[in-house]
């Protein structure tokens, strides 16, 4: 899978979102993309331990998939950013972040709902919902 082509399709699907990235499943990054323009709020060290805790949390989700299905995707709000987690197939996640910002940077685009179907849209890999 190309990851940085994947990566730029979710970019490129909102203007809002600022930042992404695949993992394994380890919470080691395999690929990112960052909105020109945008900065960090995390160091990379900071970055890296809660990407690592996220995939601990994920773990936790794919014991219980026998019993309530596969997860979807989760979020975490927090007062600067919004973070969207979604599962890329059996080994790899992607972190989707956008500001938590009551309005939006581009008022045309979407919010973390439009956003959240944008990437399953992408990751469906069926084209009628691209």
């Amino acid at each position: 899978m190309n990851y940085e082509n994947l990566l730029k399709r979710i970019m490129d699907s909102d203007v809002n979102i600022r930042h992404s990235i695949i993992t394994d499943n380890e919470g080691n990054i395999l690929a990112t993309s960052h909105r020109e323009g945008i900065t960090n709020y995390l160091s990379p060290e900071e970055t890296a331990a809660s990407l690592k805790r996220a995939s601990v949390a994920w773990k936790g989700r794919n014991e219980l998939a026998p019993k309530i299905g596969h997860g979807l995707y989760a979020v975490a709000t927090f007062e600067k950013i919004t973070r969207m987690t979604f599962p890329l197939g059996d080994n790899n996640l992607i972190f989707v972040s956008m500001g938590s910002d009551a309005v939006r940077t581009d008022l045309h685009e979407g919010g973390q709902k439009q956003i959240i179907e944008h990437v399953l849209n992408i990751l469906s890999k069926d084209p009628t919902k691209q």
